[in-house]
């Protein structure tokens, strides 16, 4: 399974050829600054020794300035300690000096492929689900997904808890499969799913058969 995991692309300050460096954004918090422990070093000496903050909080990338002495800029507007939002494509200068631009996978990939703001979608390359247009993170357990997978061939259909067993355990004799085991991994995979979208349940219980996965109203 393949996480998304965004970047900052831009110059190397070190380098004289003007080659570009890519770093990946795969922190809770990554520091930008001119020396250790910074995670990306600029070293040019109008940028701070702890300059700016990215820190990846609600499934998106935030940014603020720590205090710097020259600033951090975002499309051309000052950053400070309240913390904006980034996306897709957001031009990030630092102190003047240095420009980075920032670059999240998952909205230019599969925002245009999804073909649907609200609803439940499924990104077979890269395992990775969406409700409402807001990714799943972390990613689904592989019974999890297996679930989900049948509900979303079949959706707007009730699905037996027997066809529920036989795809999530196939190797398992159904008969050792406990209705605890299965109540517990429908209560997880509708929680996963409300905590993406709050307010949303598109998952219903099927009384005395199973389980229907139902499309956005």
């Amino acid at each position: 399974m393949t996480e998304i995991v965004p970047w900052l692309i831009g110059q190397q300050s070190d380098s004289a050829t003007g080659e570009a460096g890519r770093w990946l954004l795969d922190k809770e918090e990554f520091i930008i600054g001119r020396r250790l422990p910074a995670d990306l070093i600029l070293s040019h000496s109008l940028i701070s020794r702890r300059h700016a903050r990215i820190v990846q909080r609600d499934w998106a990338s935030w940014i603020e300035d720590l205090g710097s002495r020259n600033g951090t800029f975002v499309n051309g507007r000052p950053v400070g300690a309240t913390p904006v939002r980034l996306e897709d494509g957001d031009l990030i200068v630092i102190a003047g000096a240095v420009s980075l631009t920032y670059h999240d996978p998952s909205a230019t990939r599969a925002g245009p492929r999804l073909g649907k703001l609200t609803g439940v979608w499924i990104d077979e390359e890269y395992d990775a689900v969406w409700v409402d247009a807001v990714q799943v993170k972390p990613p689904l357990s592989p019974a999890q997904l297996a679930l989900l997978r049948l509900l979303d061939a079949r959706i707007g259909q009730p699905v037996s808890n027997a066809e529920i067993i036989a795809a999530v355990w196939p190797d398992v004799d159904p008969a050792g499969v406990s209705k605890q085991a299965l109540d517990g991994l429908i209560k997880r995979l509708r929680k996963r799913l409300r905590d993406a979208s709050p307010g949303h349940d598109y998952i219903q219980v099927v009384r005395g058969y199973g389980l229907k996965l139902v499309d956005a109203a």
